[in-house]
């Protein structure tokens, strides 16, 4: 019983968090949220130095202050997407029209038309506002991603989603789900940018080994499926975004499994950082991108190294 009135009162608390941040004035919403985001970065030492590799692996030869006031503005954006997350909520509960928010008209020309395709995209802008815009594009696509602890706002959030063609399946054992979904013909979605603890494919990520997702890349070798890279980038201060994309490619199998996979997760870290190396005051710099490596002796098994945990 216990339980269940703490399930009920992070429920209404959450909701009522939620309506709050929807309805609040952009400038106060959106303003408050810029403004934490660049007192975190400063304050916590830690992410501010993973922030501080990347973006010297991504702008060699930039100074530091110069990096760290990106980094700042950039973190300023991340806390931004919570609030991007509570008005799509809103507008999804109330049947409210996704495109009066999101210009889609540069990247629906690109994307593939009839049958099935995956549609990548990273930290970078609002992801969230990504997969809703691919979902009403498609009318059906499957994401995988974590999932609130709390079950009653965990089913209404979903719900939402549902409304309007966006299906989430958790992360543990997601990817069954996701490729049922696909053979049906829907899109699928994932964000493929941070580091995979368990069974990475290792490849350059702004010219750094860092251990990549390997299920997307596999996916479209195994079955043939048509790679989108895309984002939702934000317009402006708040609410108003563009989904952008190139033009899909099909990775081709040799018969050399891990070779493929390499050169598959290279063709995509290629596209991702080309769309954040051109707008990088919307990416998640603060991340531990390079936390697994491989084992450094070549008799050991071929496993990652180990590690805590993702970020």
């Amino acid at each position: 019983m216990r339980h269940r009135l703490r399930d009920y009162l992070v429920y209404a608390l959450g909701r009522g968090a939620i309506g709050v941040a929807a309805v609040l004035p952009q400038f106060c919403g959106y303003g408050l949220a810029a403004l934490l985001g660049r007192l975190f970065f400063h304050c916590d030492r830690r992410r501010r130095r993973y922030a501080l590799r990347l973006l010297r692996n991504a702008f060699p030869g930039r100074p530091d202050a110069e990096l760290a006031r990106l980094g700042a503005v950039a973190t300023g954006n991340i806390f931004k997407v919570p609030v991007d997350m509570a008005r799509l909520t809103r507008l999804l509960a109330r049947g409210g029209d996704l495109r009066r928010v999101i210009d889609v008209s540069q990247a629906q020309p690109l994307l593939p038309g009839n049958g099935p395709y995956l549609a990548l995209t990273a930290h970078l802008g609002s992801w969230e506002m990504a997969a809703a815009a691919m979902a009403n594009i498609a009318h059906e696509a499957h994401g995988i991603a974590r999932v609130f602890k709390n079950p009653l706002l965990q089913r209404w959030i979903l719900a939402n989603r549902q409304r309007g063609g966006l299906h989430i399946h958790s992360r543990r054992g997601g990817i069954q789900g996701l490729t049922a979904a696909l053979g049906r013909g829907a899109v699928g979605l994932q964000v493929v940018d941070q580091n995979q603890r368990l069974r990475g494919v290792f490849a350059p990520f702004f010219g750094e080994r860092a251990s990549c997702e390997r299920a997307a890349a596999s996916l479209a070798l195994r079955r043939g499926y048509p790679i989108v890279v895309g984002m939702a980038l934000r317009s402006g201060f708040g609410f108003r975004f563009r989904l952008v994309a190139v033009p899909p490619f099909v990775p081709v199998p040799t018969g050399d499994k891990e070779a493929d996979l390499q050169r598959t997760v290279g063709q995509i870290n290629d596209r991702l950082e080309a769309f954040i190396r051109g707008t990088p005051e919307q990416y998640l710099w603060i991340h531990d991108r390079y936390r697994t490596q491989p084992l450094p002796r070549a008799d050991q098994p071929r496993t990652q190294a180990a590690a805590d945990g993702d970020d």
